[in-house]
């Protein structure tokens, strides 16, 4: 029991439940080119984007990419996963608007934080991601 829980502890926290050879395809989002890209579970929560190289997050088998075209809804994804969701269950529907995503991060701040504690290090990852992608926003 001890062993299986150490291992669901260094998982990223959107793949917690998965095996690695599970055979499951886990989407990872990559915020500069808008997309989704579906990959077997990977013991790292950011991956390179197969398409500009640049970083891609580790998000549950429930989240359902938007269309590329629909940068309102990226951007709504992105502010979602800046908080700290990955697209796990919750007790309600998770917002359909960004002006929404402060409110609903407010409702669920005893969960985010929970899960920043329980895999810091992949969260830490995350941000880093996340900083570099603002990095390359600047420079364009």
């Amino acid at each position: 029991m001890a062993d299986q829980q150490k291992k669901s502890q260094t998982r990223p926290p959107a793949q917690k439940f998965a095996e690695p050879s599970s055979g499951y395809l886990h989407p990872y989002a990559c915020f500069k080119c808008r997309k989704s890209f579906k990959r077997a579970a990977q013991p790292s929560p950011v991956l390179p984007c197969p398409e500009c190289g640049g970083p891609s997050i580790g998000l549950t088998r429930k989240f359902k990419p938007p269309k590329r075209s629909d940068i309102r809804q990226w951007g709504k994804v992105e502010a979602l996963v800046r908080h700290g969701f990955l697209f796990c269950s919750l007790p309600e529907p998770y917002p359909t608007d960004r002006n929404e995503v402060e409110a609903f991060a407010k409702r669920h701040a005893h969960f985010l934080q929970r899960e920043r504690e329980r895999f810091p290090e992949a969260y830490a990852e995350i941000e880093a991601a996340l900083s570099i992608h603002d990095q390359q926003k600047l420079k364009r």
